[in-house]
Formats: structure tokens, sequence, C-alpha cells
């Protein structure tokens, strides 16, 4: 049994990742993808949205408490469970969901949005003090990365490196780098899978384990 739990800073994309995930396995595609698993979904439970609206009347969706999934593997009847909380550190009751979060899980996934400054997306790991010493790195938001294909790759090293070296100094491992686009987009669809193989990779292949580093 898998228990992951998915980190990340406001609007990386940890709810989408989830729904994205959800609707590979509802939708029977989950099996087709390369090293894709069988699997049907348990439980989901997106309670935790609430609507945030602004001065204009525009609104948008925040965390409040964990948004939580649990899937099974069809032929083995492994269950795992996946939990994203919420983004806003500033707000108690979030933070108290992403202390809880890193305490319980067995494996993080410490989501990024691409195309937005890393500078600001750490501080949220900042608060966490329980992590494992290894972890993986999701780079999402891959549609929205700007330039040549050459500029992307040079960018997405650069991140990466910026990545490893923030956690190499809380002594914790980037075990691997996943490039996800969990919005569904025709010219992205293999980035769609990369987010439903991301999950699979993890709750087959468990490498990291809740050995915490401060």
């Amino acid at each position: 049994m898998a228990i992951i739990g998915l980190m990340g800073a406001m609007n990386v994309g940890k709810t989408a990742v989830l729904k994205m995930f959800v609707d590979y396995v509802e939708k029977e595609k989950i099996g087709n993808i390369k090293d894709g698993l069988d699997c049907k979904i348990e439980k989901k439970d997106f309670k935790g949205e609430s609507e945030i609206e602004v001065k204009n009347g525009d609104g948008y969706n925040k965390t409040i408490t964990p948004n939580k999934v649990v899937f099974i593997e069809t032929k083995s009847g492994a269950n795992h469970t996946l939990f994203a909380p919420g983004g806003d550190r500033d707000r108690a009751v979030i933070r108290m969901g992403i202390i809880t979060i890193s305490r319980i899980a067995r494996q993080i996934v410490g989501l990024f949005a691409i195309d937005e400054s890393l500078k600001d997306q750490f501080k949220l790991y900042d608060l966490i003090r329980y992590m494992p010493k290894k972890i993986h790195v999701c780079l999402n938001k891959y549609d929205l990365l700007e330039g040549t294909d050459e500029e992307k790759q040079k960018n997405l090293e650069k991140k990466k490196e910026e990545i490893t070296n923030y956690f190499k100094k809380r002594r914790i491992t980037v075990e691997g780098f996943f490039l996800t686009c969990a919005i569904d987009k025709p010219d992205f669809i293999d980035y769609n899978d990369n987010t439903a193989r991301m999950i699979l990779n993890l709750v087959t292949n468990p490498t990291s384990t809740n050995s915490s580093s401060s």
C-alpha cells in the first residue's frame, strides 16, 4: 500500500493532477498508456475545494482541506491513497493539512509550476519540517513553457538544477523528475499520460520512505 502526498505552492496544479489521474482511471485509459496498470477508483474526496471571490467579481478555487483519492490495482487488489493539501501556507488550517500529510505520507511528490519563479514556490517547503530523505519532483504546466525547443530544454535543466540544489541543502535527494500537463490539451497528450504514469511509477516502485529530514 502506498500513501503519497502531492505537495506544492498555490496554483501549481495539485488538484488538476489528482483529477487527471481519476479521469484516466474512470475512462479506462490508464491501462492503455505506456507502463499502464488496470485499476479502479475506490474513493475520491474533493470537498476541500472552496470558491474564493475577489473584488472584481471573478473567483477561483482554493484547497482548504486536503483532497484525497483512493484507488485499487485490479489484478493484485493493492490499494493506494493520494493526498493533496492546499498550498496557502499563510492560512493556519491549510498549513496544518500540509504538515499532517507530510508526516503520514510514505512518499512525497514536490509539484512545481514550471512557468513560475521557483523562489516563491520554495517557501512552502521551508515550513515542512518532516520530509522523506528521497522525493520525486513534478514539473507541471509544461504547456505554458515558452520558447524554442532548445530554449525550453535549457530552461528545464536550469530549473531541475535549482530544485535539486534547494533540496540538497536539506539533505533530501531528488530521485527523479516528471514533466506533466494536467490539463487535457490535444498537443500535450504525452504529458497528460505522464500525469498518470508518475503516480503508477510511485506505487509500483516505492523507493521513498517516510524517514524524515529536517
